[in-house]
């Protein structure tokens, strides 16, 4: 970055050079005394610092010390998770030490982004079901799961082998910290015993599988343990611990021992059943159960009885912030007790990448997450705000959700999740938190909802409300494109737009049956419920622009323990702010990971300027950056890289009066505004 606030942006000539030199004696293998000159040289002029680590690997692995050269790889790794040099570099490094499952793993990207094929040649000892598992993830895109697009497999005959398949009643491949590890069961509600498991196990290598997500399955994914036929459950006295427990077969009966109680019970297999213990308890079956995360039974009035965070995927502000009492009559009256933040802005357009930046508080530079085609996980150093409210001792669950976070780490700090990739309607999440915390209220809850109503869709691959499509003249039923496009994409139509309405008034319904639950089974300071959206949508917008207000104004509100009530606030947000917020209130530590910052209404500095980009590989680079009364808007000529890199050099900057963003003939500059911006 340059001082000279007259241009956008200026490359390190010298940088530049020591770089291109490096390049060429790397091609040429001339890793000498003078490459390593070099390479301190660009260190020295703030080169970028993964290319550093990787020529620095190059050299020490030409030169035979591949443990260092692994250092300085994995350095560059986890700045940048999608990078195929590294990928390539990794694995050879890997193979060098003899870890020839992490050098499979890195192969499986590039196999994934590139159609590579595998080339390592392991001993057939390496190729266990767990190295299998995690190559399976690696050639896999890192949405849906429990899914598996390429479930890989071996045998001496056929070599390795992919199939479309999912990991059910099986523990998912996750990195070892994180423990106990997700077995994946199927979610059933008062239903006939071993149902769900016979439908899955027909359907889980049918043709098409993953492309039609199963028929919208719904998963339990719980953290558990294998149990090898007994289990000992130690209940602290004068405590109770809800435990939910897996059956593995079919007919299978579980047999409970305490001081007071000697009986056995039907299980249902592939689908949690719970027991709820006030005493050490020693279980035990003729097969063996999985033992699910314990739900302990303790207030702590260091914590709040119940935090609920709901996403309504894709809800948008600038469409609602005038009418929210006239279209969501029944979420605006529980929210008018609280605060609504009337300038909030997703950091991202679509909802893979924007989860993390609402679940970590970071920007996808930082973490990494910007592609679903790279299942690979969130750096360990990164505690999410689960994870946060996990370490404080609270229940963690998220009972609705698409399973986008799974792979990836996003959503690791939750013990359970129930998921299915598209079937995400609130009513049904509503009635089963319900559900859930009649069981259980004892306990201080952290739940997660993912809501996907409103969120668009083309027609070409989705069903509108039965209700829009009645209401619909015959020429607005049929107004929807012909054209296959993403959603972001979708342009404005009688057919989106009476879906959207309807979809918005669904939500409302169905938060006003989980809000009047609240207040009457809780007292305001008990519960802390914050509700947002990760991005907009693009139908209400005529001249539609990736990054413009209708895609990224988006909503945040909060009520309860804590929340100024009453206040809309005008200040400048970001879905990173989330985090930090989440923090302040519940009192989690914060880190200087963050790229959050805690709102003025909260007692925090706020922000001067909020980011919202498009960061999608082949597609150009877009950058809406809003101040309070003007955005700087921003777009490459050449397309962001697979790596999520994008040449600045080549771009076109410009700033706008807040209220015209994007409208010809009301360009402003001046120099106080480059001085802002620029940097």
């Amino acid at each position: 970055m340059t001082n000279d606030f007259s241009i956008f942006w200026q490359n390190n000539e010298q940088a530049s050079a020591l770089f291109y030199d490096l390049l060429t004696r790397a091609e040429r293998n001339a890793y000498d005394d003078v490459f390593l000159t070099q390479l301190a040289a660009y260190r020295e002029e703030n080169g970028d610092p993964v290319h550093a680590d990787v020529f620095a690997a190059e050299y020490l692995l030409a030169n035979g010390d591949a443990e260092n050269a692994v250092l300085c790889a994995e350095r560059a790794f986890r700045r940048r998770l999608v990078e195929p040099r590294v990928w390539a570099l990794l694995s050879r490094a890997y193979a060098a030490c003899g870890r020839y499952a992490d050098a499979l793993v890195m192969q499986g990207y590039a196999l994934n982004f590139f159609h590579v094929p595998i080339a390592l040649d392991v001993p057939a000892s390496v190729l266990t079901e767990e190295t299998l598992a995690r190559l399976s993830r690696a050639t896999g895109k890192a949405n849906y799961a429990p899914y598996a697009l390429s479930r890989m497999r071996y045998t001496p005959e056929t070599g390795l082998t992919a199939k479309s398949t999912v990991f059910f009643e099986e523990f998912l491949p996750v990195s070892m910290h994180i423990t106990p590890h997700y077995y994946v069961g199927a979610y059933t509600e008062q239903e006939v015993h071993g149902n769900k498991r016979w439908l899955m196990n027909a359907i889980r290598n049918a043709a098409g599988l993953s492309a039609n997500v199963g028929g919208d399955f719904t998963f339990d994914i719980m953290r558990g343990s294998r149990a090898p036929k007994e289990a000992a459950i130690s209940i602290e006295a004068g405590t109770e611990a809800i435990v939910p427990i897996f059956g593995t077969a079919d007919g299978q009966v579980l047999t409970a021992t305490t001081d007071t109680v000697d009986d056995c019970i039907w299980l249902n297999p592939a689908t949690p059943n719970y027991f709820r213990l006030d005493e050490d308890t020693k279980l035990s079956s003729t097969e063996d159960f999985i033992v699910g995360t314990p739900i302990r039974l303790a207030h702590s009035p260091a914590r709040r009885k119940l935090v609920l965070n709901i996403l309504v995927d894709a809800l948008p502000w600038q469409m609602l912030r005038t009418s929210f009492a006239e279209h969501m009559p029944e979420t605006a009256h529980f929210f008018a007790r609280g605060t609504i933040f009337d300038q909030h802005f997703s950091v991202l357009e679509y909802t893979y990448p924007s989860l993390a930046t609402i679940e970590t508080g970071m920007y996808p530079q930082h973490t990494g997450v910007f592609s679903e085609w790279a299942a690979i996980e969130l750096d360990e150093k990164y505690i999410t705000i689960a994870e946060r409210a996990r370490d404080a001792g609270y229940v963690t669950a998220s009972l609705m959700g698409d399973g986008i976070g799974i792979y990836n780490g996003v959503t690791r700090g939750y013990d359970r999740l129930v998921v299915s990739p598209y079937d995400l309607k609130l009513y049904e999440g509503v009635e089963r938190t319900i559900r859930y915390l009649e069981g259980c209220r004892e306990a201080d809850h952290f739940i997660f909802l993912h809501t996907s109503d409103v969120h668009p869709w083309g027609s070409d691959s989705f069903q509108i409300p039965s209700a829009a499509q009645m209401r619909l003249p015959l020429v607005g039923r049929l107004s929807d494109s012909k054209v296959k496009v993403a959603s972001p994409y979708l342009r404005p139509s009688a057919f989106n737009q009476t879906a959207f309405w309807q979809e918005v008034h669904d939500t409302d319904r169905a938060l006003g049956a989980l809000f009047s639950y609240l207040e009457q089974h809780y007292a305001p300071e008990d519960y802390l419920v914050c509700l947002y959206s990760d991005h907009g949508v693009p139908i209400f917008s005529d001249t539609h622009y990736i990054v413009d207000a209708h895609m990224t104004s988006a909503a945040w509100m909060m009520c309860g323990a804590g929340v100024p009530e009453g206040v809309i606030a005008e200040e400048l947000t970001s879905a990173v702010d989330i985090y930090p917020t989440l923090g302040a209130l519940l009192d989690f530590p914060t880190d200087e990971t963050l790229d959050g910052v805690l709102p003025q209404v909260f007692g925090g500095t706020g922000r001067d300027i909020t980011y919202s980009n498009s960061l999608f590989p082949r597609k150009y680079y877009y950058l809406a950056a809003r101040a309070r009364d003007y955005t700087l808007y921003l777009e490459t000529l050449d397309p962001v890289s697979l790596s999520g890199t994008a040449n600045l050099t080549r771009s076109v900057s410009t700033i706008y009066p807040r209220n015209y963003e994007g409208i010809a003939g009301y360009e402003v500059d001046s120099p106080a505004l480059r001085a802002f911006f620029y940097p």
